[in-house]
């Protein structure tokens, strides 16, 4: 009888407790699972039992599902990851299954608009509700975990009981965040502390902070006054686009298309900025959580302003309408009643269209803001992604219009529609990343820089991150925003070669491509082209092994961060698999690193034996301090008593020597 590993396919006896090829233990896959820093983000409705007793249990089921809904919307806007509903809470991600470097700013803003959410939601029915959240960061393990044939992607790990012992804590109302948590946020974000508490399972925590303020820097560019970097073909791209709408008098919806980071805020700012008093520009932020209301465009457009009494919003509304469609009266009532300006409207049944006539007047209005004196066209840039109805038809109905609008909507990737226009957001380049970088970071970290510069993968927020992390952070040191950053530049990189980085960092400094083909189990070199092609690993000119071709890591800081992804439980074994091939493979100049693979892989026998190997080579390269140090290291290992007595001989044979 035989068994086959499932890594490397090898056909071993079915006596064999390892892979006689590989190393891998037999019959016991690697768990696919990674270790991520993540901020776990904790919510639940405060009193719940007592706000429904008395309701009936389809009613309590509506109200939650309405409530867990509008939560999860505002999780997802801020592009966290709704990691499960447990009764009338959930509980979410930020940093796994895909990370950002702000990832703990993310999550308590998030945090926080849950909870002015939950007290809409209350409002709208006439109840009140309130909830609470804790949000705690740290090391957990993250992948699929499997019941039977259900698996589902989750994290495990002490930060995710600290949250929940953390929103247990909080009162109705209020955000508790962690030690972690407000070490990364801190600087942006209002906190108090809490004062002494106790949780259970953490007699460790004596205290947390209570967010005081979540509107301290929110929505604040740190980095707006910074010189734009690059993306000359991009604006050319959206100034062609305008020139079209304009030239031929007709609209037309551009999709600029990149994930988070990119920069495709910045982008269309600097375009609009270059268009000049050209053009009429208007944005709407619309977040999928929150209702859309005409006001921000009021805002905007009519020049009103928080506070405005009624007469003068009125007076200023009617001025302007009066000016640029002076004959629709009628689209008149309608704006200063979707402005809570005047009555809404009411319909007869002959004039009731199948069209919103709020949002038919408001389109009328843009394009004769367009064609309107001293403008050559108008801009709409729509963020957020959003999916309100009324919205959605407002944007449906200005294509239908003869005039020259330009609609800007902004997108990730893979939320891209079919079939539209869309200008996608290239990385920077390498040079435009030193230079944006060069802006934020200290010259005396430029060496420091130029080694993780690539590592960032040219994302202009991560290079601005990558200039404040180091900013604070020593050279030899790894900050938990450097971490951030770096396992977000990762998630960049598929799964598949991400894990096979991961097993580079293990093997040391330098890897080489036999064995990184063996650890990747297919023998396809797809996967160490991708990660050359990412800058991730660097081809080295000579090689250490011959007949192989040896990577090395672009910087150190780098294979730190994805060592820190390996689960500890997998180690073991993949330090057996790489220790086997480096035995086969390697000459005896590696017998110290095949023994240390060895001794962290569990097998003390291999172990004992490349360390004595290595301390005979030492010694006769008459190095003698090294040849003890490796002396007491190959006596060190856990080995029957003859093979001790042996490795002793030999070291007194050299102390004598």
């Amino acid at each position: 009888m035989t068994v086959k590993c499932s890594s490397c396919g090898n056909v071993n006896p079915q006596a064999n407790r390892f892979c006689g090829m590989c190393g891998l233990e037999l019959g016991r896959p690697l768990s696919g699972r990674e270790r991520r820093r993540v901020t776990v983000v904790f919510i639940d409705l405060a009193r719940f039992s007592t706000i429904t007793h008395g309701l009936d249990p389809e009613e309590v089921r509506d109200l939650a599902d309405e409530v867990l809904s509008a939560v999860a919307g505002v999780i997802e806007d801020f592009d966290g990851y709704v990691d499960a509903f447990r009764g009338d809470g959930l509980i979410a991600l930020f940093g796994a299954p895909r990370s950002h470097p702000d990832d703990p700013l993310r999550a308590v803003l998030a945090a926080a608009k849950s909870l002015e959410t939950i007290a809409e939601v209350g409002q709208g029915r006439g109840i009140v509700l309130a909830g609470r959240a804790g949000v705690n960061s740290g090391i957990v393990i993250a992948g699929a975990v499997s019941s039977g044939r259900a698996h589902s992607y989750t994290v495990m790990g002490s930060p995710v009981n600290l949250a929940a012992r953390l929103e247990e804590a909080a009162e109705p109302g209020e955000v508790w965040v962690g030690p972690d948590t407000y070490e990364a946020t801190r600087h942006r974000l209002l906190f108090e502390p809490t004062g002494h508490i106790e949780l259970n399972g953490f007699p460790n925590v004596q205290n947390a902070f209570r967010l005081v303020n979540a509107q301290a820097q929110p929505d604040v560019d740190p980095y707006a006054h910074l010189e734009f970097v690059g993306r000359e073909a991009e604006l050319a791209a959206l100034a062609a686009a305008f020139d079209r709408v304009v030239e031929g008098g007709m609209p037309n919806e551009l999709w600029l298309a990149a994930e988070a980071g990119r920069g495709k805020t910045r982008l269309v700012k600097e375009f609009v900025n270059a268009l000049g008093e050209r053009a009429v520009a208007l944005w709407i932020d619309h977040r999928p959580a929150s209702e859309f209301t005409w006001d921000p465009v009021a805002f905007q457009l009519f020049g009103l302003r928080a506070g405005d009494e009624e007469h003068v919003a009125v007076h200023r509304v009617q001025s302007y309408l009066d000016e640029v469609m002076p004959d629709d009266t009628r689209a008149h009532r309608a704006i200063l009643g979707s402005l809570n300006l005047a009555p809404l409207q009411t319909w007869t049944r002959l004039e009731r269209r199948s069209v919103d006539r709020t949002s038919l007047a408001w389109c009328d209005l843009l394009a004769a803001v367009s064609r309107s004196k001293g403008s050559r066209g108008l801009v709409l840039v729509v963020e957020g992604e959003p999916r309100d109805r009324s919205l959605l038809e407002f944007l449906r109905l200005l294509q239908d219009t003869t005039a020259p609008l330009l609609v800007i909507r902004t997108s990730r990737d893979r939320s891209l529609p079919d079939g539209v226009d869309a200008l996608h957001l290239p990385a920077l380049t390498f040079d435009e990343s030193l230079k944006l970088l060069d802006e934020v970071a200290s010259p005396a970290l430029r060496l420091a820089a130029d080694a993780l510069v690539r590592q960032v993968g040219g994302v202009p927020a991560y290079v601005l991150e990558l200039g404040r992390a180091l900013s604070i952070t020593q050279e030899d040191s790894f900050s938990g925003s450097l971490a951030s950053l770096l396992q977000a530049r990762l998630d960049m990189v598929d799964l598949k070669p991400r894990k096979l980085l991961a097993q580079a960092a293990l093997v040391g400094e330098a890897s080489w491509e036999g064995l990184l083909l063996t650890l990747s189990g297919s023998g396809d070199p797809a996967d160490i082209r991708s990660l050359t092609s990412e800058n991730l690993l660097v081809k080295q000119p000579n090689s250490t092994i011959p007949g192989e071709v040896e990577y090395r890591f672009q910087s150190e800081l780098l294979r730190n961060a994805v060592l820190r992804m390996i689960p500890f439980g997998d180690r073991p074994q993949l330090h057996l698999r790489i220790a086997t091939w480096l035995e086969e493979s390697a000459p005896l100049e590696f017998a110290e690193l095949i023994a240390e693979h060895f001794e962290r892989g569990g097998s003390p026998d291999s172990a004992f034996d490349h360390f004595l190997s290595a301390a005979e080579l030492a010694l006769h390269e008459r190095d003698g301090r090294r040849c003890f140090e490796l002396f007491e290291r190959c006596l060190k290992q856990a080995v029957p008593a003859a093979q001790v007595a042996h490795g002793a001989v030999a070291a007194l044979q050299a102390a004598v020597a």
